[in-house]
Order: structure tokens, then C-alpha cells, then sequence
């Protein structure tokens, strides 16, 4: 099939008008001109602008025995309404993909409901033998999170972390590292945790392995940065919210349900993770998106063996839009579409020549006229804003209810097929692919 889309596209850096032509599901052409003969053709309004499909690389599909937080069906249609064609799951699941066994059963089970092309990680597998299997299994990397690491101050002589990551790296898995020292949770030191964590990774990675490592902290960022030269296969991971969330103000909004780890941080440091953002000192963003029932999210009854209240809150529905409002097309693309689809080694993430065609047309608004409900008559249309009613996802609690949104998502499309129409909320549930860990 061949698909020609006209209008505005953001290509090459910019935002511009172009044709783009697309057969078989790759992108064939972007040119200046039409160069007509196509199957059929989409002219994009003057409103609407054709973007590079977001690649989120960490996700909570949950299901399972926590299908009433989230299920895989509604994750990944809340990826395809926000303008999302691939999604990584966290292997934080219940039960923990700690086997090759459950890391096949979770492939075989996501493929059958997701919406959207997939990523499956792994934990650190409960014999270390079995490591040896996880990439047959389905795994295309190894999540570690702050209790899977040695503590900051764990004996040199037997710390056997940096054979561990060597063993990963050569079987071919990258890795995903969560910063922060699982000791110092829910006590007074938790927001050193992240440093005294990454000061002791940093010691113990090695150069083969390719690994994202995920900070909220600019002094993390600073010590990544300067750790690049000896590891050049590190990639720095912040989360959305540590750019564009503080804690004080997510407090203020929905109080216990801000509960998050790693913790929010201040409005200052936020700040500063943005100006870092903005001038690429960061690789990927990523929504973490950790859904919840509400319940649990507001519920602070200490009970023998959990955290309470939950931690997470929802995101996947809103990343890709409010990271384009508050960035910019062309970081919030770079950081959310171009680069992770990059480390993923997928052909998408840019509007160019030969690679897939995911992509997404948005619509832009920068109407900042608020109407009155009662002298209205009517809620304005053209005020958008994060708004649980639009979810496709499960949890609605997020500090980030009602922000302002100047961006929306008009349509998705999986390999040049339509797989999401916002005017009809009509979903197409196309053939997807697993991410396979690079030969």
C-alpha cells in the first residue's frame, strides 16, 4: 500500500512543509514538492503537524496478578492515543520475570494483547545459570533495580557486580539500572540514596556493557557525564516527571498520592533537570509510568509487607503531548522518539528515508482563552488539558491532572496503518513485533 501524507512535518530538525510518502510501511520519501501517485493521500489541516511516533523504554503494562491497576490491552492503547508505537514493560511484574520460563510466558502473553511493538526485560534470574537463557526467552535486557544492586558499601574483595554486567554484556542484553540505595527507603537520608548508589555503580560497571542507567539528580547527571569517557556505552535516563514535576507542588495537588520512588525532588532541582534536558546532557526520557488503583495510592494503613501508600502514579496517556508542550517538538522527539528508538536499534524515531513509518499527527493549540463554564454556556474546546476522562489507561492518579496541553494526538500509525483515531476513540489492533536484544 502507498500512503502519501501532506502538510506540515517535522523532519530534518524543523518543521516544515513536506510530502511524505510511505509504501509497505517505510518511509520511501520526504520532499519538498508532492510527488503524487499514491494510493491514498492524507492532507494534514493547518492545525496538525506529522511527527515521529514516541519509543518508551519503561512502562508498567502490569496484568497479571495486578490486572485491576493496569492490563496490557490498556497500556499499550493508552501508548497508541498519546502518540506511542513502541513500549517497554518493566519486568517488575507479580510474579517477578526471574526465569527464563516467565520471561516466554510474558512474551507469549503480551504479544497476544498489545497494541503497540514491545520490549521485555528481566530480572536478575533467582539461579545465575539461567541467565544463559533469557535472551532465547524473549529478553532484550536486564532491569536492576535498588535491591538487586550490591549496597553502596558493600566489601570490594567479594563484590562479584562488575563479572555480573560483564556476563550480561557478552550474552548480548543490555541493561537498565535504577540509582538509589534500597537502605535508605522511607527514611530521612532517602533523598541521598540516588548518590550513594551511583557513586558505587559507577565503580563497578564495565565498558562492554550497554546500559541505561536512571537518575533524578543533576550532580547524577554531572558523574554520567564525566563516566562517559570510560564507558561509552552508557546512556543517561531521567524520568518525565523529574523535569517537569517538583514535590512541593505535586504534594499540594494530590498529597499522599504523590508518593513516588525514586522521590520527586525540589521545584529548584527540577528545574535544573529541565535546563540539562534542554541542552542534552540527558539521552532518553521516559514516562515511568507506575499506575495504581486509587485505593492504594491514598491509603497510608501501615500493612505488614508493603509499601504504603503506593508508589507511581500514571503518565503513559500524556507524556509524548505534555513533553512537546513544555520542550518543544524538537527535544521532546529527540529525547522521546529519536534516541531510545536508537538504543533499541529499531529503524524509527525520525521522519526519513528508509526508516518505519510510526508516526503520529498532532494537533497544536495555543488558544489561551478561558471561558467561564457559567457565562460561557459551554467548556472551551479549544483548552486542553491533562484530563483523566481521556485515559485509555486504568489509574488516574497524577500530580499532572489539569496541566496545560498545547498538543494532542489526531491519529497514530503502526508501519503506515492506522492504529488510532481520536475523532472516533477508534483503536485497530495491527500485527506488532517484540524487541529482540541486537545480534
Amino acid at each position: 500500500m502507498t500512503l502519501l501524507i501532506k502538510g506540515r512535518v517535522f523532519a530534518d530538525g524543523t518543521v516544515a512543509r513536506r510530502a511524505v510518502r510511505i509504501e509497505d510501511g517505510v518511509i520511501t520519501d520526504v520532499a519538498a514538492a508532492d510527488p503524487g501517485g499514491s494510493a491514498q493521500t492524507i492532507t494534514l489541516g493547518d492545525d496538525q503537524i506529522l511527527v515521529p511516533a514516541g519509543a518508551e523504554t519503561l512502562a508498567a503494562m502490569r496484568d497479571w496478578a495486578e490486572a485491576p491497576r493496569e492490563t496490557v490491552e490498556t497500556a499499550t492503547m493508552a501508548a497508541l492515543g498519546a502518540g506511542v508505537t513502541t513500549l517497554c514493560d518493566f519486568s517488575n511484574t507479580v510474579p517477578r520475570l526471574n526465569t527464563p520460563e516467565l520471561i516466554r510466558r510474558r512474551s507469549k502473553f503480551v504479544a497476544e494483547r498489545s497494541h503497540v511493538d514491545f520490549g521485555i526485560s528481566g530480572h536478575p534470574p533467582i539461579e545465575p545459570i539461567h541467565i544463559d537463557r533469557y535472551r532465547e526467552a524473549g529478553a532484550f535486557s536486564v532491569q536492576l533495580f535498588p535491591w538487586d544492586l550490591r549496597p553502596w558499601n558493600y566489601s570490594g574483595d567479594t563484590d562479584d557486580s562488575a563479572r555480573q554486567f560483564g556476563r550480561f554484556a557478552a550474552l548480548g542484553l543490555s541493561g537498565l539500572v535504577f540509582a538509589d540505595e534500597s537502605a535508605f527507603h522511607q527514611t530521612s537520608i532517602w533523598d541521598q540514596g540516588e548518590t550513594f548508589a551511583l557513586t558505587a555503580l559507577l565503580r563497578r560497571l564495565v565498558p562492554g556493557f550497554k546500559v541505561r542507567v536512571m537518575v533524578t539528580l543533576p550532580q547524577s547527571v554531572d558523574a554520567l557525564l564525566e563516566a562517559k569517557e570510560r564507558l561509552p556505552n552508557l546512556l543517561i535516563q531521567v524520568p518525565m516527571h523529574s523535569i517537569l514535576m517538583s514535590r512541593e507542588l505535586a504534594r499540594e495537588r494530590i498529597g499522599l498520592g504523590s508518593t513516588l520512588a525514586p522521590p520527586l525532588r525540589s521545584a529548584e532541582t527540577a528545574a535544573r533537570m529541565l535546563e540539562y534536558a534542554l541542552q542534552g546532557k540527558i539521552d532518553i526520557l521516559v514516562s515511568h509510568h507506575a499506575p495504581h488503583r486509587t485505593v492504594d495510592k491514598f491509603c497510608a494503613d501501615p500493612i505488614p509487607g508493603e509499601l504504603t501508600p503506593k508508589a507511581g502514579f500514571s503518565t503513559i496517556d500524556f507524556t509524548f503531548p505534555l513533553l512537546m508542550t513544555r520542550l518543544g517538538i524538537a527535544h521532546a522527539c529527540r529525547l522521546y522518539c529519536e534516541n531510545p528508538a536508537r538504543h533499541l536499534c529499531l529503524k524509527k524515531g525520525v521522519i526519513a528515508k528508509g526508516y518505519e513509518a510510526d508516526l503520529a499527527i498532532v494537533e497544536e493549540s495555543f488558544d489561551n482563552t478561558v471561558h467561564n463554564l457559567h457565562v460561557a454556556g459551554s467548556i472551551s474546546t479549544a483548552i486542553w488539558r491533562v484530563d483523566p476522562s481521556d485515559f485509555y489507561s486504568k489509574a488516574i492518579v497524577s500530580p499532572f491532572i489539569g496541566e496545560r496541553l498545547n498538543y494532542r494526538v489526531a491519529k497514530t500509525f503502526l508501519r503506515g496503518r492506522e492504529a488510532y483515531d481520536r475523532e472516533t476513540r477508534g483503536f485497530k489492533r495491527l500485527p506488532v513485533r517484540q524487541i529482540a536484544a541486537p545480534g
